[in-house]
This record gives structure tokens, C-alpha cells and sequence, in this order.
């Protein structure tokens, strides 16, 4: 294995645009030292924990030397070299599986963005290590996705930096609107789940229910508005 100076030199070079096939060479070693952790997060979440997942054993060459360049981090510092996404419907299975993996991974690092979001991006990201080596789990609820996969899209046409936080300023405000009530309309249908097993006399949880109804109702409306209101700029 690479030192973590060895590592760093590795980084430094790369960022400053010096490529060169010895480079590459180290670099290819360095992403080859994550397919034994990816294999044992794979084994854990697939065969263990019985989840569907999509991943990666380790990011490209080109996605490594861009976000070099996009940030300061040290190249030893990265953590999603190798990396998987478990995606759930909601907030309550989210919080659930998160237990289970912190209590299967020992106390891992984990990288909340639900209540401050990286330029709009939610999700849970769970870092889990092995010999050495980090694998970062995305745990993502459908409705995150979804946002998510609309982010990639509209990278695709007003460039990769919108994700970023820079770029299309339009764009820009539509995601982080859009982020904003998807949250706010996810943390309504979690508080309509749960009302009903809280405390308190049933005629009050049934009119807590409605109240939260009728705000999921004006919720979704508004999201409604939001891709009206992006249609017409687009047009």
C-alpha cells in the first residue's frame, strides 16, 4: 500500500496538472487498494443485510483529478473513492437502517445532509471503513433521489457545475427550491405516519392528522407551481 505521504505527493501533482503515466500508474494502485473494502461493504449490505445497491469499487481517474481541482481536500482524505447507494422510501426506513449500520459498522462516520444540504443535495452518508480504507454508503429516501436525478439532468444541459453551486443562476434556484419542498413535503408525510402512535387523546392525533394533510395538500401544489413556473422561463 501507498503511504499517505506517497498519497498526498500523488495528489498534489495531479492537481497542479502534472499527468504523467508514472502518475497514472500510482494512481491506478492507489483506486486498486479500495476493491477489498467495496467487497466487504458489498458483502455486508447485499448478502447480510438482504439490500439491493448500486456502486462502485472505485471513482474514475478523470472524477478523482476533478475534484482534486474543484476542492482543497488531500487525496488521502477523499472517502468516496469507493463508494454504493442504498436507496428507501422514507425518512422513518432511513433512520432505521441508519441504526442498524452504525450498529453493524461499530460507530461509523456518518455525514448527514437533511438538515443542511450541500447545494441542495440530501441524503445520509455513511462512512464505513475497512483495513484502512473508507467506503462511503449513500443512504438516500426515494424522494432525495428523485431531486438527485433531476440535479444530473439539468447538469447534463446547463453544465456539470450547477451541482456545485455555480453556473445557470435560474437553475440554480430551481434546485434549491425544489430541495426545499421536497424536504419540507417528506417531513409531512413522516410527522402524518407517526402522529398516530404519539401521545394524547385520538380525536387530537386525527386533527393533528388533517392539519398536516391539508399542509402536505399545499405542499404539493406548490412544487406543482415550481415546474410551471421553470417551464415558462425555459420556453
Amino acid at each position: 500500500m501507498l503511504s499517505n505521504n506517497q498519497i498526498d505527493k500523488l495528489g498534489h501533482d495531479l492537481r497542479s496538472g502534472q499527468i504523467s503515466v508514472e502518475h497514472l500508474k500510482r494512481l491506478e494502485l492507489f483506486r486498486s487498494e479500495f476493491a477489498e473494502a467495496y467487497n466487504f461493504v458489498e458483502e455486508m449490505l447485499v448478502h447480510k443485510m438482504k439490500l439491493r445497491i448500486t456502486g462502485r469499487p472505485s471513482k474514475s481517474t478523470v472524477a478523482i483529478v476533478e475534484k482534486l481541482k474543484r476542492e482543497t481536500v488531500r487525496l488521502s482524505q477523499i472517502q468516496d473513492i469507493a463508494g454504493c447507494r442504498v436507496l428507501v422510501q422514507d425518512l422513518g426506513m432511513q433512520d432505521s437502517l441508519l441504526q442498524t449500520l452504525e450498529l453493524m459498522l461499530g460507530q461509523p462516520d456518518i455525514d448527514d445532509k437533511r438538515e443542511l444540504p450541500t447545494n441542495g443535495y440530501r441524503a445520509v452518508h455513511v462512512i464505513a471503513r475497512h483495513r484502512g480504507r473508507p467506503v462511503e454508503i449513500q443512504v438516500r429516501t426515494a424522494m432525495q433521489h428523485a431531486w438527485a436525478e433531476i440535479s444530473e439532468k439539468l447538469a447534463d444541459t446547463f453544465g456539470q457545475s450547477i451541482k456545485y453551486g455555480s453556473g445557470d443562476d435560474r437553475t440554480i434556484e430551481f434546485l434549491a427550491s425544489l430541495s426545499k419542498l421536497t424536504a419540507e413535503l417528506e417531513y409531512l408525510r413522516h410527522r402524518k405516519f407517526t402522529v398516530m402512535k404519539g401521545s394524547g387523546g385520538y380525536s387530537a392525533r386525527l386533527a393533528a392528522r388533517g392539519k398536516l394533510t391539508r399542509l402536505e395538500e399545499s405542499c404539493i401544489k406548490e412544487i406543482g407551481r415550481l415546474f410551471a413556473k421553470a417551464r415558462v422561463k425555459v420556453g
